[in-house]
């Protein structure tokens, strides 16, 4: 990755046992080291809306930490591909029209669908979302856990 690009990784989730969902995402800079996490409880939503949220907190936060280029991957290709779209299909969730609208600021945010396996990280960041609070919970450092794991030795 190119100094002065950013890289953020986005995921998100649904329970079986009661339809919830949260997300969570991490920002790294060029030389991979962590930035920031954030992970988020949405609520009841359809596993698409919870993707798109993802992307949405997680390019919220960077642009609040003031940067200005940014990787965006996604293990949701439909989320990846509506992106792209001039124009928003019927039915898509009205959370994309926020994320599109962060696209709209003066920055560089380019997206890129990537495998699920590669996205590990994002993943386990939305795990640590839990109701009843909407409110994003932001991580400064990696947590105590995943420095403990396999992410410490750059796994995920």
């Amino acid at each position: 990755m190119a100094e002065g690009w950013f890289l953020a990784n986005s995921d998100a989730g649904c329970r079986l046992e009661d339809g919830s969902a949260t997300c969570g995402g991490v920002i790294r800079n060029h030389e991979g080291h962590w930035v920031r996490g954030v992970a988020k409880f949405i609520g009841v939503c359809s596993a698409l809306e919870a993707e798109v949220w993802g992307a949405y907190v997680t390019l919220l936060a960077a642009r609040n930490l003031g940067i200005t280029r940014i990787l965006l991957l996604l293990d949701c290709l439909e989320v990846v591909q509506m992106v792209q779209l001039v124009s928003l299909p019927p039915g898509a969730p009205t959370i994309m029209m926020h994320l599109r609208e962060l696209f709209s600021y003066d920055w560089c945010v380019e997206v890129h669908h990537i495998d699920r396996k590669r996205n590990r990280l994002a993943h386990d960041l939305a795990k640590l979302a839990d109701g009843p609070s909407l409110c994003p919970i932001y991580f400064s450092h990696p947590p105590v856990s995943f420095v403990l794991s396999d992410y410490a030795n750059g796994i995920g």
